[in-house]
């Protein structure tokens, strides 16, 4: 008998790490596309150099929030986002085909999802841990 689902039951299927890999990858944005509700966009980063070349990831930047503090933090990842690439943020400069190095971690609150923590150019290489 042939097992179409590839295991034998999903009880035995563990769920992956939501989000990007942990570490520090070069991206580029595949995709931005306005939420359901008007109240941000949703980003699509690819990482196209390294060993996990090819892994996507979303991000949701709500930049009108209920919460003020919700929304000036999504307003200062697109500035991030800006800084990073050399290019305004705005509806006649739009996200799509910029390339920029982030830094992902953990998230503190839900460790089974990762969050991006640094927006840096694309050519950023990490400090080697050398002394000298």
């Amino acid at each position: 008998m042939t097992n179409l689902y590839g295991v034998e039951s999903t009880d035995d299927v563990q769920y992956d790490r939501q989000g990007l890999p942990i570490g520090t990858h070069k991206v580029m944005i595949i995709g931005e596309e306005a939420e359901k509700d008007g109240r941000g966009v949703v980003v699509e980063y690819e990482i196209v150099a390294g060993e996990f070349k090819g892994k996507t990831g979303k991000q949701w930047i709500l930049t009108l929030h209920d919460n003020p503090q919700t929304a000036n933090i999504a307003k200062q990842t697109l500035k991030r986002i800006a800084d990073a690439t050399g290019k305004p943020v705005s509806p006649s400069a739009p996200l799509k085909g910029r390339v920029l190095t982030i830094e992902v971690r953990q998230q503190k609150k839900n460790p089974d999802y990762t969050e991006i923590s640094k927006y840096l150019p694309e050519n950023y290489e990490a400090p080697s841990n050398a002394p000298f």
